[in-house]
């Protein structure tokens, strides 16, 4: 249980962590133009979807019990969003849209889970 418990931890820190980046990198760009160049780096967005999926795919695994289902829901939604948000510029849909609100979805499942 402790492991588990981590794990929402570091999904719900890495999903407010994608959130911040999406919504608070316009206006750092703007003050800090230099800035711009590093948070727009698509490394940086694969990363954090990849660190985002992987964690947030590994509780559900590591996690028996019937609330699962609960958990389930949002969070497998919000990992679509996520992943649809990395193929974003690909498909002409709008990255930080999908990101956040996968971002904000995976967040809310785990902090229901830990809470």
């Amino acid at each position: 249980m402790r492991l588990t418990a981590t794990l929402d931890t570091a999904a719900t820190t890495l999903s407010a962590a994608c959130i911040a980046h999406c919504l608070a990198l316009p206006l750092v760009a703007f003050v800090l133009p230099a800035v711009a160049a590093f948070g727009q780096a698509e490394w940086v967005h694969w990363l954090f979807g990849i660190l985002a999926l992987a964690v947030s795919g590994s509780v559900p695994l590591l996690s028996p019990g019937a609330r699962k289902m609960r958990f389930l829901l949002p969070a497998g939604l919000g990992m679509v969003f996520i992943a649809l948000g990395l193929f974003a510029e690909h498909v002409q849909l709008d990255e930080t849209l999908l990101t956040v609100a996968g971002g904000v979805l995976i967040a809310a499942a785990h902090l229901r889970r830990l809470f």
